[in-house]
């Protein structure tokens, strides 16, 4: 862990400072609205609660999934200039040649493009994670006038004996914690995997507009064919028969998944909490493989650019030195 730290590695610190300076200034001048339109779409969100009619869930998804497209945006472009600008104005053949070796590039380039887009990391998980009983609470609005709209159809001599411990709800506590768990690992696992891609993308294209393209093109590819995949097995059906489609799990990085894991357990939900963890694990298996192969990728192109590893570094110097003292003995 001592290559991700400041200290050891100056390019953390060089990366996080470019891709501060290189934020537009009316960003930085406006940056508080941000994260007052989250507050206030969250609470108009909430608010919808009052009606029945309302689609408080849609809402809540889609609210998820518009700022989850632009957290992944924002990554994936800081990542993509990341190692492509160091080509572009020319100096990273100055960057080798301080001896840094491949990993240490990588690492520092990747992590700074984190610091740059951690608080967009946080406001995703943040949103994910006050959505989560505002969504359980549109669950159940919608099941509780199902029920007794269901009830009130029946005539009054029917309804004193009418069943309702059939429509009964609890609370499914380890679900319940397994969903704020899960939404904080996905969140971070999106974010890193995005941020990879990007600085894949650079490394390899080593041009800053063709390295936006690719890295779009790698992440967003999983999203439209699962997504398809989904329109394909659901055709036109409900939304809720949609967000309980697994393979939506692999398009929206399993935030549908997250919402049915606070749902409480009804007769609408008996099987609800085991088919969201397939969901989850197939998310996280998903972004796991696009940070590794992303990761590898960067580490082979930025080697194949010059940057050695820490060992043959040593090695050339070394023979280097022995070269240039026989040289200075050498009789006359």
């Amino acid at each position: 862990m001592a290559v991700l730290a400041p200290i050891t590695n100056p390019i953390i610190w060089q990366e996080t400072k470019s891709q501060q300076r290189r934020i537009p200034a009316f960003i930085r001048r406006w940056w508080l609205t941000v994260p007052i339109a989250l507050i206030v779409a969250y609470v108009a969100i909430a608010l919808t609660l009052s009606e029945i009619e309302n689609p408080t869930r849609d809402l809540a998804i889609h609210a998820i999934w518009i700022f989850q497209i632009m957290m992944v945006i924002r990554a994936l472009v800081a990542g993509a200039t990341a190692i492509s600008r160091e080509h572009t104005e020319r100096t990273w053949e100055p960057l080798i040649m301080t001896g840094i070796s491949a990993r240490h590039i990588l690492i520092g380039k990747w992590w700074g493009v984190m610091h740059h887009v951690a608080p967009w990391m946080f406001g995703l998980g943040a949103l994910r994670l006050m959505m989560l009983p505002v969504l359980m609470l549109a669950f159940i609005n919608r099941y509780a006038w199902w029920t007794f709209q269901r009830g009130g159809n029946y005539s009054y001599s029917v309804m004193t004996t009418y069943d309702y411990s059939a429509f009964s709800v609890s609370f499914v506590a380890w679900a319940a914690i397994l969903a704020v768990v899960f939404t904080v690992m996905l969140t971070v696992l999106e974010a890193m995997s995005a941020a990879a891609v990007g600085v894949a993308a650079g490394a390899v294209t080593r041009r800053s507009w063709l390295a936006m393209i690719a890295a779009f093109c790698v992440r967003f590819l999983p999203v439209a064919i699962f997504a398809l995949v989904v329109k394909q097995q659901v055709g036109a059906g409900p939304s809720w028969r949609i967000l309980r489609a697994t393979p939506l799990a692999l398009a929206d990085s399993g935030s549908a998944s997250l919402y049915q894991m606070v749902l409480p357990r009804t007769t609408w939900t008996q099987t609800a909490h085991v088919n969201a963890l397939g969901g989850i694990l197939l998310a996280a298996i998903l972004l796991t493989l696009l940070l590794v192969a992303s990761l590898v990728i960067a580490w082979a192109a930025i080697r194949a650019s010059g940057a050695l590893p820490r060992e043959q570094r040593v090695e050339h110097l070394a023979n280097y030195r022995l070269r240039k003292k026989s040289f200075s003995w050498r009789p006359s």
